[in-house]
């Protein structure tokens, strides 16, 4: 990892010439929306005056539905505008900032802003019971970090629910996982399935909590552990009690505790076919560009350099490269 004195030499050098170079374009488009939207509304005002002047000479008639088409009719260019713009303008952005910026952190890593973590992959973890409907994954990034091959990527997966029917019949989409995913070749051999979840129930309902974790339906059982500050944060299922045990090292698990204090939002982790997965909740739509405020913003560029450091330090916080077991390379 890169101090965070080399990183303000590095965005000072490499960054802010690029992010320049793509700001002259990015004002360019501003104006020109915003001029396009004021005549959207000059028309759209002249369109509502003449109904309502129509509306005067024939009351019986209701123009409200005309209102609501004419807006549609108005509001939709500008959607495609803006929509076919970001995704252009994103795609330069991600190419010539965010892929420098992680080619510092380590040069073995690669990044496609428009590839993302398989959906195979991410069924393989089984770290979400609820198979999705809905699938979308972007900005992979991918490589060996020392002697550990990774790759990680934005993902957003849903489940789709019906209710009524007929005309009343009503489709809803939920979310299951929107963040980060992360997999890695793990550095011990082992042959049973491990889970560690997220722990709401024993920081809430302590005993009773922890009474309830052993009843988690869908999952192996429950494995006890004596560490009561790891148990603050996670709860652990293993098909294997011994093996579970194996893979969390006393070391593993302070460092999984601390990685935990890290994050407010929750983190899920499995050990499945010899390699770690790692799923990180994240509400905003990372790496992407602003459009309508400027990007020559070391804040915001911090934000993302911080993300990319908390998913690609996973390597060094949890010891993957003391390989003192032989381990299988990620599938």
């Amino acid at each position: 990892m890169q101090s965070k004195l080399t990183f303000d030499q590095f965005y000072e050098k490499k960054l802010i010439p690029e992010i320049e170079k793509q700001e002259d374009q990015r004002k360019k488009y501003k104006r020109k929306f915003l001029t396009a939207l004021l005549i959207g509304y000059i028309i759209y005002a002249i369109i509502v005056v003449c109904m309502e002047n129509i509306y005067l000479q024939n009351e019986d008639q209701n123009f409200f539905i005309a209102y609501v088409f004419c807006g549609i009719l108005l509001i939709v260019p500008y959607i495609f505008f803006f929509q076919s713009f970001r995704r252009k303008f994103a795609l330069v952005y991600k190419n010539n900032v965010i892929k420098k910026m992680i080619h510092f952190i380590d040069d073995g890593l690669s990044y496609s802003p428009t590839s993302g973590f398989s959906k195979s992959q991410y069924l393989r973890s089984e770290l979400f019971k609820k198979r999705p409907d809905r699938y979308k994954a972007e900005d992979l990034v991918q490589g060996t970090i020392g002697q550990t091959p990774i790759c990680f990527s934005e993902i957003k997966s849903e489940y789709k629910s019906t209710s009524g029917s007929g005309k009343n019949r009503k489709t809803q989409w939920h979310t299951i996982f929107d963040g980060i995913f992360f997999e890695a070749d793990f550095n011990k051999d082992f042959k049973t399935k491990t889970f560690i979840l997220p722990d709401y129930l024993e920081r809430s309902l302590g005993f009773i909590g922890k009474k309830l974790q052993s009843l988690n339906v869908g999952r192996p059982p429950l494995v006890k552990l004596e560490d009561p500050e790891f148990e603050k944060y996670f709860a652990v299922y293993g098909e294997d009690q011994v093996e579970a045990r194996y893979i969390l090292s006393t070391s593993l698990m302070q460092r999984l505790t601390e990685f935990g204090k890290k994050r407010s939002l929750p983190i899920y982790i499995s050990f499945v076919d010899n390699s770690i997965f790692v799923a990180i909740y994240e509400t905003k739509n990372l790496f992407e560009p602003r459009i309508f405020r400027t990007n020559v913003n070391k804040d915001v560029i911090f934000e993302y350099f911080d993300m990319l450091k908390l998913v690609t330090g996973i390597v060094e916080d949890l010891n993957l490269n003391n390989r003192i077991w032989a381990g299988s390379k990620m599938k």
